[in-house]
């Protein structure tokens, strides 16, 4: 119950991250500050009588209860920012969401997740470009993060899909709003192979202002964060600031230097971004890629001997029903990176092959 009386401060008025921290510290759990009097705000440093009213004028048990039916009706989650599902990279940002609201199953914690960002109004190279970067990243497991607006944002979530991996979209509304309208169906596959997201209780509208809180969630959840096609002026470049400021690696895709739409990435690059031909750059990042080298040394190396370590990961495929990632982990008590690199080795060598969407399986 504690967590919903979270979710209840939360949506008090006036209330942002740092008075949610420094009204728990005092009161030590949420389910107090609920049952506390005015007098008991008295003298909290930090905390303005405004900010007081608010919480006295907030506690109605029965719009609680109405909250509480509205997210089991429509299948939503709320994590507070001090449950165990909080993303542990969100929350070392300078202004953390107090929680986020969850439609789908939010991925695990340690599988590597990047943002993959952009133009509406992209060009032809750059909706492919968001396609096959992102399906790239879906075949070794990525998570790819994103908005899910139209033009680079909705490429991104389709190529990661099509990739057989899982991807989590950020929202500037509630997790019941579909904007665009036209990515209804988009989102409702989302929600079956990953996640929306929203800091925004469910029913929030779309408003202008919403957009650069939802910007900071996407570079906060991220490790890397890429974009594909922006113009000199484009809102990307809030996102591309909160990623440095919160020492993510920032990556653009080197576009025509004639075309506005490369402005802003070509512009990134010169500031010293790094430059992205192909979702490999990516993944050599994360260390679970191969360069070229170690393709050629291991395709020699699979006609004599797998290693000890090949072997573990090998013998754990079936060759019937696929296997996750996550519980070859489980059993040979291995990272994400660790498994997914030698998956990637034995792909090369043919002696395993993705199923999208349902894991690993031997070559027959």
């Amino acid at each position: 119950m504690e967590e919903y009386y979270l979710m209840w401060l939360s949506r008090v008025k006036g209330i942002g991250f740092q008075r949610y921290q420094i009204l728990l510290e005092h009161f030590l759990s949420a389910h107090n500050i609920w049952n506390a009097k005015k007098k008991d705000f008295l003298d909290i440093e930090g905390i303005p009588k405004t900010v007081v009213n608010s919480i006295i004028a907030s506690k109605n048990p029965e719009v609680l209860d109405m909250w509480i039916e509205e997210l089991e009706e429509k299948e939503i989650q709320f994590y507070s920012y001090y449950h165990f599902r909080y993303p542990t990279l969100l929350k070392e940002i300078y202004d953390p969401p107090m929680g986020i609201y969850i439609r789908g199953e939010l991925p695990e914690d340690e599988i590597d997740k990047v943002a993959v960002i952009g133009a509406r109004k992209c060009s032809r190279y750059g909706a492919t470009m968001s396609y096959e970067i992102a399906k790239d990243l879906g075949k070794t497991n990525v998570i790819v993060v994103s908005g899910m607006a139209r033009g680079i944002d909705s490429m991104a979530h389709k190529g990661v899909l099509d990739g057989g991996g899982r991807t989590i979209a950020v929202l500037g509304s509630g997790v019941d709003i579909c904007y665009p309208s036209e990515n209804k169906e988009l989102m409702e596959i989302i929600v079956n192979n990953g996640c929306v997201m929203s800091e925004f209780p469910p029913g929030t509208g779309v408003h202008p202002s919403n957009f650069p809180q939802r910007n900071r969630i996407i570079s906060g959840l991220s490790k890397i964060l890429v974009v594909i096609e922006a113009g000199k002026k484009s809102g990307t470049k809030n996102t591309v600031d909160l990623a440095l400021e919160n020492g993510r690696e920032v990556f653009a895709l080197p576009g025509n230097v004639t075309s506005w739409l490369s402005e802003g990435t070509n512009s990134l690059i010169k500031q010293g971004c790094r430059p992205i031909t192909e979702g490999n750059d990516i993944l050599l990042e994360l260390n679970i890629a191969y360069g070229e080298e170690e393709k050629i040394k291991f395709s020699q190396k699979t006609a004599i001997k797998l290693s000890y370590e090949e072997c573990e990961v090998f013998d754990l495929i079936p060759d019937k029903e696929p296997v996750l990632v996550q519980d070859i982990c489980n059993q040979l008590d291995k990272s994400i990176q660790e498994v997914q690199y030698i998956l990637s080795l034995l792909e090369i060598a043919e002696l395993i092959s993705k199923v999208p969407q349902a894991g690993y399986i031997r070559e027959s």
